[in-house]
């Protein structure tokens, strides 16, 4: 990697995914800080949202929530501005690819499939 190279964790982060696993297991520690860096809130109020949001999800859906659900939900709600611009097009495409069974079921999803009719 060269000085210069990246502009963000981002960057970093995607750069560590193409080392082989040799690489990988010498930086283990390098890769669990930078996805902590990642998720962590930069603000303190970014902070008190995600509070107030896991304990919303918490109380609505504590019976029936796994902790690993919980957290993906808490990542997602705290970085609502990212989520808000992805394309649940192409998300829901690459859920369908990943099992054969999926895709006989579902098909292949198209913008009409997600127009809200009124």
């Amino acid at each position: 990697m060269k000085e210069g190279e990246f502009t963000c964790l981002d960057d970093i982060q995607a750069k560590m995914k193409t080392f082989s696993e040799a690489e990988k297991s010498t930086i283990s520690e390098i890769i669990t800080i930078c996805n902590l860096l990642l998720v962590n809130p930069a603000t303190s109020a970014a902070g008190e949202r995600s509070f107030s949001s896991a304990r919303r999800l918490k109380t609505w859906l504590r019976s029936t929530m796994t902790q690993t659900r919980f957290s993906n939900l808490t990542i997602l709600n705290t970085h609502k501005q990212r989520t808000d611009n992805l394309c649940l097009i192409d998300i829901a495409n690459e859920f369908t690819a990943l099992n054969d069974n999926r895709r006989k079921n579902f098909g292949t999803f198209k913008e009409s499939d997600f127009k809200i009719s009124g």
